[in-house]
């Protein structure tokens, strides 16, 4: 799932005494290879052999680019602020112009070349423009989140940290970006830092409500419990292993805690983040069933013995399911009042529910009964009839 995408005005519109010139921009463009120029202190003239040329200054070509960019038409945007950049190398545009370029190549799913254009804001306006500095940087977050390249999230949203007189919505949002891309990169305990540090600036109801955006400290708490469901995860169940019980146990505290977490995630009241939250409740109590109840046996056992193991373990998760499946049901309710309905992840939930539901009222599918072709080869010899009972749950894993 994709987090909210910061919102900026697509133009840095910085203002300075333009000389007053007109347009002679002509198509085609310019030749480079036969052209005569005339340069004053802050004009250009630029003429060709076939008698059409150009005349510009920097505020002329700030505002043709940002006409341009208002028709959608990027590719022209970025050809004047180009020029703007290589002839007038001084000008207090330049790093607004480098900042729009990024937008223009953002809007045409350049993610490569939005991000070399945002840097270069970044060091055009650092310590000139903080305003165009910091959005610089976010803008580096929000792209480099979207092309899945966490270091440069984490690179930018550590600068983002630094600035003295940064707002509290700000840092909240850099931290979130921050949690989510140090998950990503599969350190845990600093995503729990970071996201534990956005949720302590805005812990209640109340001051979440009185910053004005919801998103990100959704996203913080999304992270939190994304965090809880990955260690879970990690714990793999192996039916022949004498800690069975404790790994089953652990992993279960693992799920219910991540649920409590996903939980205060959807209270926020965010929907994208209250959706991803409901979606992703119902793929972990899938997976947590898988792990248990359909975990790979011993080659040796035979199908009642196979049949044992799969109906009792799957009568003690039943309780915990029913649960997970009435909260995902709810959420996903949610998400189609809020009209989050055409979305992939929306239409798996739908889908994986009716499976989990007919797991939980019908019991294992037969086929899951029969012996599984990737079984466990044993080590030692076993005796289904008493092996297999008692490495089942002694007791129902906890709602």
């Amino acid at each position: 799932m994709q987090p909210a995408i910061r919102l900026i005005p697509l133009l840095w519109l910085v203002s300075t005494a333009a000389c007053a010139t007109t347009s002679l921009r002509t198509s085609p463009p310019p030749t480079p290879a036969v052209t005569r120029a005339v340069r004053g202190a802050e004009f250009r003239v630029e003429g060709r052999a076939d008698g059409t040329g150009d005349a510009f200054d920097a505020q002329l070509l700030f505002d043709r680019a940002a006409t341009a960019i208002a028709t959608r038409h990027y590719d022209e945007a970025i050809a004047d602020y180009d020029r703007l950049i290589e002839h007038f190398p001084t000008s207090p545009l330049i790093a607004a112009a480098h900042f729009n370029r990024g937008q223009c190549h953002q809007a045409a799913s350049r993610p490569e070349q939005a991000l070399q254009a945002y840097t270069s804001a970044v060091d055009s306006a650092r310590g000139h423009n903080e305003a165009l500095y910091r959005d610089a940087l976010f803008r580096i977050a929000v792209v480099a989140e979207s092309a899945n390249r966490p270091p440069e999230v984490v690179r930018s949203t550590g600068q983002i940290l630094q600035i003295a007189r940064l707002s509290i919505i700000d840092r909240v949002e850099a931290l979130a970006r921050e949690a989510a891309a140090h998950l990503a990169l599969g350190d845990r305990p600093a995503a729990q830092r970071a996201a534990e540090q956005a949720i302590s600036l805005a812990p209640t109801p109340e001051s979440v409500s009185a910053m004005g955006d919801d998103t990100f400290v959704g996203q913080a708490r999304f992270v939190l419990a994304e965090i809880s469901r990955t260690e879970a995860s990690t714990i793999v169940v192996l039916v022949e292993d004498p800690s069975l019980e404790l790994a089953i146990e652990r992993r279960v505290q693992l799920v219910t805690h991540a649920h409590v977490l996903y939980n205060d995630a959807i209270r926020v009241g965010n929907p994208h983040f209250a959706a991803a939250s409901g979606f992703a409740i119902g793929e972990m109590y899938q997976a947590l069933y898988g792990s248990i109840v359909l975990a790979p046996l011993p080659c040796e056992w035979d199908p009642p013995a196979i049949r044992i193991y799969r109906d009792r373990t799957a009568r003690r998760l039943r309780p915990l399911i029913q649960g997970a499946l009435r909260a995902w049901e709810a959420t996903l309710d949610m998400a189609r009042r809020n009209a989050i309905q055409d979305n992939a992840w929306v239409r798996r939930t739908a889908e994986q529910i009716e499976s989990l539901r007919r797991n939980v009222l019908m019991g294992p599918d037969p086929v899951t009964l029969e012996r599984q072709p990737n079984c466990i080869a044993a080590t030692t010899a076993v005796s289904p009839a008493n092996a297999n009972p008692a490495r089942t749950p002694s007791s129902a894993p906890p709602r």
